[in-house]
Protein backbone atom coordinates (compact mmCIF):
# COMPACT_ATOMS: atom_id res chain seq x y z
CA UNK A 1 0.00 0.00 0.00
CA UNK A 2 1.46 3.39 -1.48
CA UNK A 3 0.10 6.34 1.57
CA UNK A 4 0.84 9.94 1.65
CA UNK A 5 1.26 11.90 4.57
CA UNK A 6 0.85 15.19 4.18
CA UNK A 7 -0.19 17.22 7.68
CA UNK A 8 0.00 20.61 8.92
CA UNK A 9 1.37 21.85 11.88
CA UNK A 10 0.01 20.60 14.81
CA UNK A 11 0.14 24.48 16.18
CA UNK A 12 2.18 24.74 19.65
CA UNK A 13 3.19 21.07 19.71
CA UNK A 14 4.38 19.37 16.42
CA UNK A 15 5.79 20.55 13.67
CA UNK A 16 4.43 19.54 10.04
CA UNK A 17 7.46 17.29 9.60
CA UNK A 18 7.42 16.22 13.06
CA UNK A 19 3.31 15.36 13.04
CA UNK A 20 3.93 13.69 9.47
CA UNK A 21 7.17 11.70 11.13
CA UNK A 22 5.02 10.35 14.10
CA UNK A 23 2.29 9.03 11.52
CA UNK A 24 5.14 7.25 9.67
CA UNK A 25 6.52 5.99 12.17
CA UNK A 26 2.99 4.76 13.79
CA UNK A 27 2.21 2.99 10.31
CA UNK A 28 5.08 1.80 9.85
CA UNK A 29 4.88 -0.38 13.37
CA UNK A 30 1.89 -1.75 12.07
CA UNK A 31 3.10 -2.42 8.88
CA UNK A 32 5.83 -2.61 7.83
CA UNK A 33 5.62 -3.42 3.83
CA UNK A 34 3.59 -0.45 3.70
CA UNK A 35 5.45 2.51 1.04
CA UNK A 36 5.60 5.81 3.29
CA UNK A 37 5.98 9.31 1.71
CA UNK A 38 6.09 11.99 3.69
CA UNK A 39 5.23 15.66 2.28
CA UNK A 40 5.03 18.03 5.38
CA UNK A 41 2.00 20.88 4.48
CA UNK A 42 2.02 25.17 5.63
CA UNK A 43 -0.48 27.31 3.97
CA UNK A 44 1.36 30.75 4.19
CA UNK A 45 1.76 30.82 8.44
CA UNK A 46 3.89 30.35 11.11
CA UNK A 47 6.04 27.30 9.67
CA UNK A 48 5.89 27.98 5.67
CA UNK A 49 9.52 29.54 5.38
CA UNK A 50 11.11 26.50 7.45
CA UNK A 51 9.29 23.88 5.65
CA UNK A 52 10.10 25.52 2.08
CA UNK A 53 13.66 26.29 2.31
CA UNK A 54 14.36 22.77 4.12
CA UNK A 55 12.57 21.34 0.62
CA UNK A 56 14.10 23.65 -1.36
CA UNK A 57 17.27 23.73 -0.66
CA UNK A 58 17.52 27.04 0.14
CA UNK A 59 19.54 29.33 2.08
CA UNK A 60 18.29 31.82 4.96
CA UNK A 61 19.36 35.34 5.45
CA UNK A 62 19.71 37.20 8.59
CA UNK A 63 18.38 40.76 9.00
CA UNK A 64 17.68 43.22 11.03
CA UNK A 65 14.20 44.18 11.68
CA UNK A 66 11.66 46.02 14.05
CA UNK A 67 9.05 43.80 15.80
CA UNK A 68 5.23 44.66 15.97
CA UNK A 69 5.95 47.18 18.73
CA UNK A 70 9.11 48.35 17.57
CA UNK A 71 11.80 46.89 19.20
CA UNK A 72 15.22 45.71 17.31
CA UNK A 73 15.12 41.83 16.33
CA UNK A 74 17.01 39.59 14.15
CA UNK A 75 14.30 37.65 11.68
CA UNK A 76 15.06 36.27 8.53
CA UNK A 77 13.89 35.82 4.66
CA UNK A 78 14.60 32.55 2.92
CA UNK A 79 16.56 32.41 -0.47
CA UNK A 80 16.60 30.72 -3.61
CA UNK A 81 19.71 31.95 -5.16
CA UNK A 82 19.44 30.36 -8.76
CA UNK A 83 15.71 31.67 -8.95
CA UNK A 84 16.18 34.85 -7.31
CA UNK A 85 13.28 33.98 -4.96
CA UNK A 86 12.77 34.88 -1.84
CA UNK A 87 10.35 33.49 1.00
CA UNK A 88 9.22 35.89 3.60
CA UNK A 89 7.14 34.90 6.55
CA UNK A 90 5.34 37.67 8.42
CA UNK A 91 5.24 36.26 11.80
CA UNK A 92 9.00 36.29 11.92
CA UNK A 93 8.68 40.17 11.62
CA UNK A 94 5.51 40.56 12.89
CA UNK A 95 4.24 37.82 14.46
CA UNK A 96 1.52 36.77 17.33
CA UNK A 97 4.57 35.02 18.15
CA UNK A 98 7.01 37.84 19.23
CA UNK A 99 4.57 39.51 21.97
CA UNK A 100 3.37 38.40 25.06
CA UNK A 101 -0.67 38.27 25.61
CA UNK A 102 -0.55 41.43 27.95
CA UNK A 103 1.24 43.37 24.92
CA UNK A 104 -1.44 42.53 22.16
CA UNK A 105 -1.96 46.04 20.96
CA UNK A 106 -3.58 46.33 17.07
CA UNK A 107 -3.77 50.12 17.26
CA UNK A 108 -0.16 50.13 17.81
CA UNK A 109 1.46 46.84 16.46
CA UNK A 110 2.62 47.39 13.30
CA UNK A 111 4.05 45.62 9.86
CA UNK A 112 7.04 47.54 9.80
CA UNK A 113 9.21 44.85 10.01
CA UNK A 114 7.96 42.93 7.23
CA UNK A 115 8.42 45.89 4.73
CA UNK A 116 12.05 45.59 6.37
CA UNK A 117 12.32 42.24 5.28
CA UNK A 118 10.86 43.13 1.99
CA UNK A 119 13.62 45.61 1.15
CA UNK A 120 16.51 43.16 2.59
CA UNK A 121 15.10 40.55 -0.21
CA UNK A 122 14.61 43.26 -3.08
CA UNK A 123 18.72 44.48 -1.99
CA UNK A 124 19.57 40.52 -2.10
CA UNK A 125 18.01 40.57 -5.81
CA UNK A 126 14.60 39.07 -5.37
CA UNK A 127 12.79 39.26 -8.32
CA UNK A 128 9.69 37.18 -6.83
CA UNK A 129 9.09 37.30 -3.33
CA UNK A 130 6.70 34.60 -1.89
CA UNK A 131 5.04 36.05 1.33
CA UNK A 132 3.54 33.89 3.92
CA UNK A 133 0.87 36.11 5.92
CA UNK A 134 -0.91 33.63 8.70
CA UNK A 135 0.32 34.58 12.40
CA UNK A 136 0.14 38.54 12.50
CA UNK A 137 -0.25 40.45 15.22
CA UNK A 138 -1.02 43.32 13.58
CA UNK A 139 -4.32 45.07 12.00
CA UNK A 140 -2.82 48.07 10.31
CA UNK A 141 -3.76 47.59 6.69
CA UNK A 142 -0.27 47.19 6.00
CA UNK A 143 1.03 51.32 6.32
CA UNK A 144 4.01 50.03 8.90
CA UNK A 145 5.17 48.20 5.72
CA UNK A 146 4.63 51.13 3.10
CA UNK A 147 6.69 53.44 5.43
CA UNK A 148 9.65 50.93 5.70
CA UNK A 149 9.28 50.50 2.01
CA UNK A 150 9.53 54.11 1.59
CA UNK A 151 6.10 55.47 0.99
CA UNK A 152 5.10 58.71 2.87
CA UNK A 153 1.91 58.21 4.70
CA UNK A 154 0.34 62.02 5.32
CA UNK A 155 -2.81 62.90 7.29
CA UNK A 156 -4.66 65.81 5.92
CA UNK A 157 -2.46 68.51 7.53
CA UNK A 158 1.23 67.12 5.67
CA UNK A 159 2.16 65.32 8.64
CA UNK A 160 3.37 61.72 9.05
CA UNK A 161 0.45 59.73 10.43
CA UNK A 162 1.00 57.25 13.28
CA UNK A 163 2.03 53.56 13.05
CA UNK A 164 -0.34 51.05 13.74
CA UNK A 165 -3.95 50.91 13.42
CA UNK A 166 -4.16 54.32 15.06
CA UNK A 167 -2.51 55.83 11.63
CA UNK A 168 -5.78 54.34 9.25
CA UNK A 169 -8.11 56.62 10.05
CA UNK A 170 -5.54 59.62 9.86
CA UNK A 171 -4.09 58.65 6.06
CA UNK A 172 -4.96 60.89 3.47
CA UNK A 173 -2.57 61.03 1.10
CA UNK A 174 0.18 57.97 0.21
CA UNK A 175 2.83 59.11 -2.05
CA UNK A 176 6.00 57.41 -3.33
CA UNK A 177 9.10 59.39 -1.56
CA UNK A 178 11.77 56.94 -1.53
CA UNK A 179 10.89 53.94 -2.70
CA UNK A 180 13.26 51.55 -4.79
CA UNK A 181 11.89 51.33 -8.04
CA UNK A 182 12.79 47.56 -8.15
CA UNK A 183 10.29 46.90 -5.56
CA UNK A 184 7.53 48.40 -7.62
CA UNK A 185 8.17 45.55 -10.32
CA UNK A 186 8.90 42.82 -8.26
CA UNK A 187 6.46 40.12 -8.38
CA UNK A 188 4.96 39.68 -4.95
CA UNK A 189 2.74 35.94 -4.52
CA UNK A 190 0.87 36.38 -1.39
CA UNK A 191 0.27 33.03 0.38
CA UNK A 192 -2.82 32.87 3.11
CA UNK A 193 -5.18 30.60 3.92
CA UNK A 194 -8.27 32.90 4.33
CA UNK A 195 -10.60 34.27 2.11
CA UNK A 196 -12.21 37.26 4.30
CA UNK A 197 -12.74 40.62 2.75
CA UNK A 198 -11.46 43.90 4.35
CA UNK A 199 -14.52 45.23 5.55
CA UNK A 200 -17.94 44.25 7.00
CA UNK A 201 -18.47 41.27 10.21
CA UNK A 202 -16.45 38.90 7.88
CA UNK A 203 -13.86 41.84 7.61
CA UNK A 204 -10.21 42.31 9.22
CA UNK A 205 -11.45 44.48 11.99
CA UNK A 206 -14.07 42.42 13.15
CA UNK A 207 -12.82 38.80 13.01
CA UNK A 208 -9.00 39.37 13.46
CA UNK A 209 -9.08 42.09 15.43
CA UNK A 210 -10.33 40.46 18.91
CA UNK A 211 -7.86 37.94 18.49
CA UNK A 212 -4.71 40.50 18.32
CA UNK A 213 -6.43 42.08 21.10
CA UNK A 214 -8.82 44.54 20.06
CA UNK A 215 -11.74 45.83 22.38
CA UNK A 216 -15.35 46.14 21.17
CA UNK A 217 -14.08 50.07 20.66
CA UNK A 218 -11.28 49.03 18.86
CA UNK A 219 -12.64 46.82 16.39
CA UNK A 220 -14.87 50.25 15.33
CA UNK A 221 -12.51 52.42 15.46
CA UNK A 222 -10.29 49.92 13.05
CA UNK A 223 -13.22 49.45 10.93
CA UNK A 224 -13.83 53.45 10.22
CA UNK A 225 -9.71 53.73 9.53
CA UNK A 226 -10.09 50.82 7.01
CA UNK A 227 -12.88 52.52 5.32
CA UNK A 228 -10.94 56.08 4.99
CA UNK A 229 -7.92 53.76 3.97
CA UNK A 230 -9.79 51.93 1.38
CA UNK A 231 -10.91 55.36 -0.08
CA UNK A 232 -7.30 56.58 -0.41
CA UNK A 233 -6.12 54.02 -1.81
CA UNK A 234 -8.55 53.25 -4.53
CA UNK A 235 -7.95 56.99 -5.37
CA UNK A 236 -4.31 55.39 -6.35
CA UNK A 237 -4.77 51.81 -7.55
CA UNK A 238 -8.56 52.54 -9.68
CA UNK A 239 -9.03 48.99 -8.50
CA UNK A 240 -12.13 47.93 -5.87
CA UNK A 241 -10.07 46.84 -2.74
CA UNK A 242 -13.26 46.46 -0.42
CA UNK A 243 -14.42 42.96 -1.03
CA UNK A 244 -11.01 41.57 -2.14
CA UNK A 245 -11.26 37.64 -1.61
CA UNK A 246 -8.45 37.34 1.15
CA UNK A 247 -8.50 41.63 1.57
CA UNK A 248 -8.99 40.87 5.61
CA UNK A 249 -6.02 38.31 6.03
CA UNK A 250 -3.28 39.65 8.43
CA UNK A 251 -5.09 42.53 9.56
CA UNK A 252 -5.49 43.94 5.77
CA UNK A 253 -1.86 43.43 4.51
CA UNK A 254 -2.98 42.61 1.05
CA UNK A 255 -4.62 45.69 0.27
CA UNK A 256 -1.98 47.89 -0.06
CA UNK A 257 0.12 45.15 -1.79
CA UNK A 258 -2.63 44.75 -4.51
CA UNK A 259 -3.32 48.29 -5.23
CA UNK A 260 0.35 49.83 -5.92
CA UNK A 261 2.75 46.61 -6.84
CA UNK A 262 2.83 43.63 -9.24
CA UNK A 263 0.94 41.44 -6.49
CA UNK A 264 -1.35 38.38 -6.60
CA UNK A 265 -3.07 36.68 -3.84
CA UNK A 266 -3.22 33.10 -4.04
CA UNK A 267 -4.25 30.02 -1.48
CA UNK A 268 -1.23 29.14 0.46
CA UNK A 269 -1.67 25.37 0.97
CA UNK A 270 -2.36 25.30 -3.04
CA UNK A 271 1.19 26.90 -4.31
CA UNK A 272 3.02 25.45 -1.17
CA UNK A 273 1.67 21.84 -2.64
CA UNK A 274 2.51 23.08 -6.25
CA UNK A 275 5.69 23.86 -5.09
CA UNK A 276 6.78 20.23 -3.18
CA UNK A 277 5.35 18.08 -5.83
CA UNK A 278 2.35 16.68 -3.61
CA UNK A 279 -0.32 16.58 -6.23
CA UNK A 280 2.41 14.13 -8.28
CA UNK A 281 2.34 11.97 -5.63
CA UNK A 282 -0.87 11.97 -4.38
CA UNK A 283 -2.05 11.00 -8.02
CA UNK A 284 0.14 7.47 -7.52
CA UNK A 285 -1.18 6.82 -3.66
CA UNK A 286 -3.50 4.42 -2.13
CA UNK A 287 -4.63 6.51 0.91
CA UNK A 288 -3.78 10.39 2.04
CA UNK A 289 -3.56 10.79 5.50
CA UNK A 290 -3.16 15.01 6.67
CA UNK A 291 -4.26 16.69 9.25
CA UNK A 292 -3.69 19.68 11.56
CA UNK A 293 -4.17 20.56 15.28
CA UNK A 294 -7.93 21.82 15.47
CA UNK A 295 -9.95 20.06 12.57
CA UNK A 296 -13.10 22.90 12.40
CA UNK A 297 -14.95 24.96 10.60
CA UNK A 298 -11.71 26.79 9.58
CA UNK A 299 -10.55 23.95 8.23
CA UNK A 300 -12.88 24.13 5.84
CA UNK A 301 -12.13 27.78 4.51
CA UNK A 302 -8.76 26.72 2.65
CA UNK A 303 -6.49 25.40 5.22
CA UNK A 304 -3.82 22.34 3.65
CA UNK A 305 -5.59 19.68 5.14
CA UNK A 306 -8.85 20.58 3.29
CA UNK A 307 -6.68 21.58 0.35
CA UNK A 308 -4.95 17.94 -0.32
CA UNK A 309 -8.64 16.38 0.28
CA UNK A 310 -10.26 17.91 -2.29
CA UNK A 311 -7.15 17.00 -4.35
CA UNK A 312 -7.62 13.72 -3.08
CA UNK A 313 -10.95 13.15 -3.74
CA UNK A 314 -10.86 14.67 -7.94
CA UNK A 315 -7.95 12.25 -8.19
CA UNK A 316 -10.50 9.20 -6.26
CA UNK A 317 -7.70 8.79 -3.49
CA UNK A 318 -9.46 8.31 0.01
CA UNK A 319 -8.29 10.52 2.46
CA UNK A 320 -8.26 10.29 6.24
CA UNK A 321 -7.45 13.23 8.87
CA UNK A 322 -6.24 13.44 12.16
CA UNK A 323 -6.47 16.36 14.52
CA UNK A 324 -5.81 17.45 18.45
CA UNK A 325 -8.83 18.02 18.81
CA UNK A 326 -12.12 17.91 15.96
CA UNK A 327 -15.18 18.92 15.02
CA UNK A 328 -18.54 17.20 13.40
CA UNK A 329 -18.36 20.13 10.50
CA UNK A 330 -15.06 19.60 9.74
CA UNK A 331 -15.90 15.39 8.71
CA UNK A 332 -17.66 16.25 5.19
CA UNK A 333 -14.39 16.98 3.39
CA UNK A 334 -12.66 13.88 4.69
CA UNK A 335 -13.37 9.55 4.47
CA UNK A 336 -12.62 9.34 8.09
CA UNK A 337 -11.53 11.93 10.75
CA UNK A 338 -10.38 10.86 13.60
CA UNK A 339 -8.24 12.47 17.34
CA UNK A 340 -5.29 12.12 18.93
CA UNK A 341 -6.95 12.42 22.45
CA UNK A 342 -7.55 8.87 23.91
CA UNK A 343 -9.51 9.30 27.26
CA UNK A 344 -9.64 12.53 30.11
CA UNK A 345 -6.56 14.76 29.56
CA UNK A 346 -5.68 17.93 30.30
CA UNK A 347 -4.67 20.42 27.05
CA UNK A 348 -1.08 20.66 28.77
CA UNK A 349 -0.85 16.96 28.68
CA UNK A 350 -2.38 16.32 25.34
CA UNK A 351 0.71 18.67 23.76
CA UNK A 352 3.48 17.51 25.62
CA UNK A 353 2.13 14.23 24.59
CA UNK A 354 1.64 14.88 21.09
CA UNK A 355 4.01 12.54 18.98
CA UNK A 356 3.28 9.48 21.44
CA UNK A 357 0.01 10.05 21.12
CA UNK A 358 -0.10 10.53 17.42
CA UNK A 359 2.10 7.54 16.75
CA UNK A 360 -0.51 5.28 18.55
CA UNK A 361 -3.22 6.35 16.62
CA UNK A 362 -1.41 5.90 13.19
CA UNK A 363 -0.45 2.80 14.41
CA UNK A 364 -4.40 1.86 15.33
CA UNK A 365 -5.16 3.08 12.00
CA UNK A 366 -2.31 1.13 10.15
CA UNK A 367 -3.34 -2.26 12.33
CA UNK A 368 -6.88 -1.70 10.70
CA UNK A 369 -5.53 -0.96 7.14
CA UNK A 370 -3.65 -4.12 7.51
CA UNK A 371 -6.67 -6.39 8.11
CA UNK A 372 -8.82 -4.65 5.86
CA UNK A 373 -6.49 -5.54 2.72
CA UNK A 374 -5.88 -9.03 3.49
Amino acid sequence: MRILISPNAMKGSLSATDFADAIGEGLWMADATSEIIKRPLADGGDGTNELLISALNGIFIPVQVHDPLGRLITSRFGWLPESKLAIIEMAEASGLKLLINEELNPMVASSRGTGELIVAAIEKGAQKIILGIGGSATVDGGIGMLKALGFRLTDIGGAEIAEGGDGLIQINEISAGKVNPEILSCEIVIATDVRNPLLGNEGAASVYGPQKGATPLMVKELEAGFKNYIRVLQQISQKELAELVGGGAAGGIAIPLMAIFNARIESGAELIMKLLGVLDELKNCDLVITGEGCLDEQTCQGKGPAVIARAAREAGVPVIAIGGSVRSEASELFDGIFSITNGPQSLEEAIDNSYKLTKLLAFQLGKLLKAYLK
